[in-house]
């Protein structure tokens, strides 16, 4: 594995390095600290300093360039006691003159709007340019990409907009006092999950909201399909899932606003543990999560919501080839590969014909489904489309491929069989929900069959430009591995 990733590792090719220079430096966690220290805190630091610096995330995209993050710890510079955390994030850039243009146009305007803000007081300032490594810095929450965090983690501006929404919610009584923000979700890009907590007089007294900020008004659709959602489903004769109830999107911060869920994902716990990577035990069983999971999208696919873009797989081919573009680039031994599974996947589309589209997820993986005592919910609503069913079950077992594979790597036949009885399960489930005849059974499955293909390439390029080498492996291999078995299936 160590050899294979090496050669498609980018950060390894010259032409990517070419293209961002500050690029070695930003994988450098001890470099990346001294730089950090003197952009955001000055050489002396006023008594403090970066006592450690770890590269969280990073994520290269051909069009906005390369965005690295890093965990701060600020401490003592005599003693060396801890005074603070902050997470840091450096987007590198092809030339000095771009990271200044960017830094000018759209950090300054952020920055400014932080100055007083306690969660930066300790720094000399929030957001830097390190011209040499062609290189801007920002301190959480400016993000150029979601320009209205700074005033969606700004206690006293979502106290009053909460409070708006809670009375509008129609829930009881109660006038909320203070406002906590923390993070709950924070993706490499585009969006961003806060938890807010409401707390009023006394120790009893308190609300908790999730707010979700997007890059675009796709949480404006959020808000408007899930009424819609809950109303089809609540007129439907068995209510299988449950979705969160939207309190309102404030169209000045792109960020809409929903009441909690409760439970946890379970499906990848429970695959870990059947496949004996030690995962955590949990209710309810494997084979029962994913007959839960099935019955779920076959409610949601049921549901007659019209909402949503349409996503046919042409969109899907699109995407694909623009991914192909970007890894020949940099990774020509994998492009060459990705070519001819590219081909694959034409192949498949033309030897069925694609199903009616139908409301679908878009993301509907195992991490989506909330698993509690009483009920299954359904959670992330911000990619909602029209398409076929396939994409959504496709998708799904990719992602429980995926785990299975980490889970019992190096792979085992009775790994292997384990996870060929759980995929069939969760489609046999979807059959028997729909109540599908031979006909359009069959369909369904060379369908699933393809979509499964395209959400594995999606994979491989996600973890290739996010850097995740051992998911890109585990992604590699699942493409052969399937595109093999593909091979010896009736069309």
């Amino acid at each position: 594995m160590s050899a294979f990733l090496d050669a498609i590792d980018p950060l390894r090719n010259a032409a990517f390095r070419d293209e961002l220079p500050g690029v070695h430096a930003a994988f450098d966690e001890t470099v990346m600290r001294r730089h950090l220290q003197a952009a955001l805190l000055g050489e002396n630091g006023n008594g403090t300093a970066i006592g450690r610096c770890e590269r969280r995330q990073a994520v290269y995209d051909p069009d906005q360039g390369c965005v690295v993050r890093y965990a701060l710890e600020v401490c003592d510079r005599s003693t060396g006691r801890p005074l603070g955390r902050a997470l840091a994030s450096a987007r590198l850039f092809p030339s000095e003159r771009s990271s200044r243009q960017y830094f000018e146009t759209r950090l300054v305007p952020l920055a400014a709007a932080m100055r007083g803000r306690p969660e930066v007081a300790a720094f000399l300032a929030p957001a830097a340019l390190l011209e040499p490594l062609s290189m801007a810095v920002t301190l959480f929450p400016i993000d150029a990409d979601l320009p209205t965090l700074v005033a969606a983690t700004e206690p006293t501006v979502m106290l009053e907009i909460l409070r708006g929404a809670l009375e509008r919610g129609n829930r009881a009584p109660f006038a909320p006092l203070r406002c906590r923000v923390d993070v709950a979700h924070y993706p490499r890009q585009h969006h961003c999950v806060l938890r807010y907590t409401l707390e009023g007089e006394g120790d009893g007294t308190r609300a908790t909201v999730f707010g979700k900020i997007a890059c675009d008004d796709r949480g404006a659709l959020t808000a408007a399909a899930l009424p819609e959602l809950h109303e089809r489903l609540d007129r439907g004769r068995t209510r299988r899932f449950a979705v969160p109830r939207p309190l309102g999107f404030v169209q000045a911060l792109r960020l809409v606003l929903l009441e909690p869920m409760p439970g946890a994902p379970r499906v990848l716990a429970l695959v870990r543990e059947r496949l004996g990577a030690g995962g955590a035990l949990g209710t309810p069983a494997l084979e029962d999560a994913v007959e839960q999971a099935a019955a779920v999208a076959a409610g949601l696919h049921g549901s007659g919501v019209g909402r949503g873009r349409q996503r046919g797989i042409q969109e899907e081919r699109v995407e694909l080839e623009q991914a192909l573009t970007v890894i020949d680039h940099f990774s020509p031994g994998l492009g060459s590969e990705y070519r001819e599974w590219l081909d694959s996947v034409k192949a498949l589309a033309a030897a069925s014909e694609p199903l009616p589209a139908c409301f679908s997820h878009g993301d509907f993986s195992p991490s989506q489904l909330l698993f509690s005592s009483d009920q299954c919910s359904l959670i992330d609503f911000d990619t909602i489309c029209q398409a076929e069913p396939a994409l959504d079950l496709g998708q799904f077992l990719a992602y429980l491929r995926l785990a299975a594979r980490k889970a019992a790597e190096p792979a085992s036949a009775d790994g292997r069989e384990i996870t060929e009885r759980v995929c069939a399960r969760f489609v046999d489930a979807y059959v028997r929900e729909c109540d599908l005849g031979p006909g359009a059974e069959s369909i369904l499955r060379r369908r699933v069959r393809l979509y499964e293909i395209v959400s594995l390439l999606r994979l491989v390029f996600h973890s290739w430009r996010k850097f995740k080498g051992e998911r890109l492996a585990f992604a590699v291999e699942l493409v052969r591995d399937r595109l093999g078995a593909l091979a010896g299936w009736p069309t």
